[in-house]
């Protein structure tokens, strides 16, 4: 596996990877695609490039696209930590176990010293205990439900 920086000409695979994001719980029906171009969606990707913008694909030794980790500085659910970056992560299923995102999110902490944080669907149990590997804490509890949590550095 190796890491590639995520670009503005990158938007298709960018936002085939944020689709995955989107998590559901099984018992759910998974986002149709057009869920993307929701304004609060779009926030993650338009006008990829802008100041502050960090990410990176991991790409497998058949150079597939397995995941991708990126940060933005966008608009927060909450007040506190509104003015850290937020962070998104995403693995294709069939990479899933492999340690792609353990990976990623290594990644990102080696590439920048801020403060992160993000909101977590309240089943996805596997991502929460990933972040919380990485330090990431529970700090509120969106009106949505989602768990939000940050990474203080």
């Amino acid at each position: 596996m190796h890491f590639e920086i995520v670009k503005g000409i990158d938007i298709a695979l960018q936002k085939e990877l944020l689709l995955v994001a989107l998590w559901t719980p099984d018992e759910e029906p998974v986002h149709k695609p057009e869920v993307l171009e929701l304004p609060h969606i779009k926030e993650y990707y338009e006008d990829w490039g802008k100041r502050g913008d960090l990410g990176f694909f991991a790409i497998s030794s058949t150079n597939q696209p397995m995941g991708i980790i990126q940060l933005r500085y966008k608009s927060s659910q909450t007040k506190k930590y509104a003015d850290y970056p937020e962070i998104a992560i995403a693995v294709h299923p069939q990479y899933r176990g492999q340690g792609v995102a353990s990976a990623l999110v290594r990644k990102l902490l080696d590439s920048t010293d801020c403060g992160l944080r993000l909101g977590v669907h309240p089943m996805n149990t596997s991502a929460i205990a990933l972040y919380e590997k990485f330090g990431f804490e529970v700090y509120e509890i969106a009106k949505s439900g989602f768990p939000q949590m940050v990474l203080v550095r």
